[in-house]
């Protein structure tokens, strides 16, 4: 019986199977031929790299920097200390001495919040504003005598900081930052000189704009004589109401985002900036810090440092034995490599030894006083090309040709021409003329290196901005109201039509209103689809398809694709190929 079972079992199966494969629907599908498989991956392939390429076409950009990104986890994972923090405000209290951005290198929108939070744009200080909820929580002021000295040292009422409340002090505090470059450790004089930002607004490269620095001064009740001093060592009663007379006189310059504004609704402290000391040995803010550790990069140790002289093994690539003709060897590229590697770690251990750091302010000093002396040769000597997509300027002889051989030494002068260009020119046209190619000649080597920033959106500035976005909504509004008053008279016409008929307007649907209205939303939609990446840094993309035209002779080595290095004899033709690019959208 168990043998008919299965044999029955066995027949059923047959049976079922056989029908299973006489079925129509369930036939297997026939095996596709390599050939059509291998076309079909091919179309595959294509279609995800166009996808690549068109996001790669779009140019380079940047985003939240790794050290608040750092800083965030250890905050989610409970181990976040002043020391964190610390480095995490430095980081991206950085990104504007390097010019990056979300359009990638270039100049940065200025802030409509002013003082510290104008070098890092609107992005950045949105970050700083959650940085400064940090800075209170982790630094709270609980002792009453520490209560009663910050109010006596002005701390509360905008007094900038330049000493610790004690001896063992390694707080964080808020400061009203104004847009100056090491205040503390300059004469407040040598500090507007050579900020960038100031330098820009005033033309400090000409007489005009020392005279116009030397007005503003003596509109704010401050003497030369005063001024001159180191700023720690000034008239107390003139620091106390520095800010004041700054917010009362700077517009009348063009200097509306030069210290942070009066106190507004909700954070009484907006767009203040970041004050760390370390006991009696040092005070120091956070674009101060990001200052000197750029410093210490990009030129190297500074022990026997004069005005005049730096060691020649900080370079890349000097040759010691005064030949200049000749390529260096590859042992000199090593050694030149070594010293490089060693300048990244003397910075590294410089976050962390507040001796190194001070020891290396006369080092950022120095650079920062080369950069106002090339950029303001280059501007004299009117050496500044205007070529068809971009303007062109190189560092070829002075002083400190050797110290501009370094990218981003380069970079920081790039950006300051940049931006002295836009005030120059900025009013002339669309195009602002931020964007710029700079070339450092390396004569050691027999070659330029070449920087390439770009503009678009951020030589717009806050108030231009904000204007922009009132036109607009009026713009909509306007037009909103056009659209509903002719939905009116729709609407009327067509109970009148239906009156006329004998029907009631709710027997009839009408549909247009809102086909308009979601035909108007794609085609928003399809505009700013076209905008995506407008403004965005392609000096990188230019650089690379020049290359390949022309077979210039190039060395890529850095971590920016719009950095590069180029034989001296072809130069002048990689430019000429490059000016026909766009490296800006």
């Amino acid at each position: 019986m168990i043998e008919n079972q299965l044999g029955g079992s066995s027949d059923f199966s047959r049976s079922d199977s056989r029908s299973r494969s006489a079925s129509p629907s369930i036939v297997a599908p026939k095996e596709q031929p390599v050939k059509s498989l291998r076309e079909q991956l091919v179309t595959m392939r294509n279609k995800y790299t166009n996808v690549l390429d068109k996001y790669y076409q779009l140019g380079a950009s940047y985003a939240e920097p790794v050290s608040s990104l750092v800083y965030a986890l250890a905050s989610e994972l409970g181990r976040e200390d002043n020391d964190l923090l610390w480095n995490a405000i430095v980081g991206v209290s950085s990104l504007e001495l390097y010019g990056r951005t979300g359009s990638g290198v270039g100049l940065n929108p200025l802030s409509a919040a002013g003082g510290s939070a104008g070098w890092n744009g609107n992005r950045g200080e949105q970050i700083r504003s959650v940085f400064r909820d940090e800075v209170r929580r982790l630094n709270p002021v609980t002792d009453p005598q520490g209560v009663a000295r910050d109010a006596s040292l002005g701390d509360s009422s905008g007094v900038i900081p330049t000493s610790a409340r004690s001896a063992t002090d390694k707080s964080i505090r808020l400061s009203p930052e104004p847009r100056f470059l090491l205040l503390r450790h300059w004469s407040l004089y040598e500090s507007m000189q050579h900020s960038p930002y100031l330098s820009a607004k005033l033309h400090m490269w000409s007489e005009q704009g020392q005279k116009r620095l030397n007005k503003l001064l003596a509109k704010m009740g401050v003497s030369l004589s005063e001024c001159k001093q180191n700023y720690t060592h000034m008239d107390m009663e003139l620091k106390r109401g520095l800010r004041e007379r700054l917010l009362k006189f700077a517009p009348q310059y063009g200097l509306d985002g030069l210290v942070p504004p009066p106190p507004r609704s909700g954070d009484m402290k907006d767009g203040w900036g970041f004050v760390r000391c370390w006991g009696w040995k040092a005070c120091l803010s956070a674009v101060d810090a990001s200052v000197i550790l750029g410093a210490i990069l990009e030129v190297g140790d500074a022990k026997s440092l004069s005005q005049s002289s730096f060691e020649p093994t900080n370079f890349v690539g000097t040759n010691d034995h005064g030949d200049t003709t000749a390529a260096a060897t590859q042992e000199e590229q090593d050694e030149a490599q070594e010293h490089i590697v060693a300048r990244f770690w003397t910075a590294y251990d410089a976050l962390g030894q507040i001796d190194k750091l001070v020891q290396h302010i006369s080092t950022a000093q120095h650079l920062h006083r080369a950069i106002l002396r090339t950029g303001t040769a280059l501007i004299e000597k009117k050496q500044i090309r205007h070529l068809r997509a971009f303007r062109m300027a190189v560092v070829k002889e002075g002083p400190d040709v050797q110290l501009f051989t370094h990218p981003g030494a380069l970079t920081k002068l790039a950006l300051w021409i940049a931006e002295a260009i836009v005030e120059l020119n900025g009013t002339k046209g669309k195009n602002r003329g931020s964007e710029l190619v700079m070339a450092g000649l390396d004569d050691s080597r027999g070659l330029y290196v070449v920087v390439g920033l770009g503009g678009g959106g951020a030589t717009e500035s806050a108030k231009e901005r904000l204007q922009k976005r009132e036109k607009k909504a009026k713009e909509k509004e306007e037009k909103q109201r056009k659209k509903e008053a002719e939905a009116r008279k729709k609407r009327e016409a067509k109970r009148q039509k239906l009156e006329a008929a004998g029907l009631d307007e709710d027997e009839v649907e009408d549909d247009t209103e809102e086909e308009d209205d979601e035909s108007e939303d794609s085609e928003s939609e399809d505009e700013d689809e076209q905008k995506t990446g407008a403004g965005r840094n392609r000096f990188g993309n230019a650089f690379q398809e020049v290359v390949r035209e022309t077979g210039a002779r190039v060395r890529m080595d850095s971590f920016e694709a719009c950095v590069i290095e180029i034989r001296k004899e072809d130069l002048s033709g990689f430019l000429e190929r490059l000016s026909m690019k766009a490296v800006v959208g």
